[in-house]
């Protein structure tokens, strides 16, 4: 339990998102009825009624494992450094994981969203991970409903570019609760942010002018986080496989997290393998997530948005 709270702590995107355990796997969620339809009232007429259609998502649960094997003279001569510094890696790694997958997951092995120009495979080291199972959200604005939820900013950042990628969202751009709707973005598209004129000064910015602050909690009232599971891509958006043609291009990509849900069917479970021929043990961290978005049709979904080819933020 105290693992697993250290990887929520630790972790920047899966806190943003609604978590539900899963009794079952897969596991339906409930969503709401259906629209009714109203009618005029006559005196002493019985009105037509509506039977409301019922509305679910289905969350199905994929797990990731990694294992971390040690001596027995490793454990013997330095088991008092030995187990903060795996219990640390392993929570760190977890939390990256977490994030990664549900920002980037992507089912497709060719040419995908992270591998641009190769082929990856579940076995492929340190990019395996994306082919999980599920497609994640930024698959879901730059892949799935790329037409409308997509946009190639072609320029340097500015405040500007915020809004056109809220404006892409619709309803969705109008959150019900403060953090229903946030702007995630990579590490330096971040840092670049930091000088926007509207940000950077106090006459402009007020108390919060960035300049004095160095951070930017909200851009338009909505919250604005950065992480190093988003990395910069291409032109196209696109992060390549072999190294991006251009490595200054950053994205931002915008969230209703009121219409997404993470699942897990496990949490966090650390498991030991002793080997006693090999003199060595072995931990086996793993986990069972689901992710799935409200709508069900991820083609038509406006309720992530993205702005790439953001030039000069690195």
């Amino acid at each position: 339990a105290e693992l697993w709270m250290d990887v929520n702590l630790d972790s920047i995107i899966l806190p943003l998102l609604t978590v539900r355990p899963m009794p079952t796997n897969p596991y339906d969620i409930p969503i709401q009825f259906g629209d009714t339809n109203w009618y005029p009232i006559d005196e002493n007429i019985q009105v037509t009624t509506t039977d409301p259609a019922t509305q679910k998502v289905t969350l199905t649960a994929y797990g990731l494992k990694t294992g971390v094997p040690f001596s027995d003279e490793l454990e013997e001569d330095a088991i008092i450094a030995l187990v903060p510094e795996l219990r640390a890696s392993l929570v760190r790694n977890a939390s990256e994981v977490l994030d990664d997958v549900l920002l980037n997951g992507d089912t497709t092995a060719l040419n995908g969203i992270n591998s641009d120009g190769a082929t990856i495979s579940k076995s492929t080291a340190g990019k395996g991970q994306w082919l999980l199972g599920f497609d994640g959200l930024i698959h879901l604005a730059l892949v799935d409903n790329s037409a409308n939820q997509s946009l190639d900013k072609a320029a340097a950042i500015d405040a500007d570019v915020f809004n056109r990628v809220l404006s892409k969202m619709g309803k969705y751009a109008l959150p019900k609760r403060r953090s229903d709707v946030v702007f995630v973005s990579d590490v330096p598209t971040s840092v670049r942010a930091l000088s926007i004129t509207e940000f950077e000064t106090m006459d402009v910015a007020g108390p919060r002018f960035t300049l004095s602050t160095g951070e930017i909690l909200g851009v338009y009232g909505k919250p604005y986080v950065a992480t190093d599971e988003m990395r910069q891509a291409d032109v196209d958006g696109k992060v390549t496989d072999a190294g991006n043609v251009t490595a200054t291009l950053g994205r931002i990509l915008a969230v209703n997290t009121s219409q997404w849900a993470v699942g897990f069917r496990r949490q966090i479970t650390v498991e030991a393998s002793r080997e006693a021929g090999k003199g060595q043990t072995v931990m086996y961290v793993s986990f069972r997530v689901a992710l799935t978005e409200r709508s069900g049709t991820r083609s038509t979904a406006k309720h992530a948005a993205i702005a790439y080819n953001i030039t000069g933020v690195s």
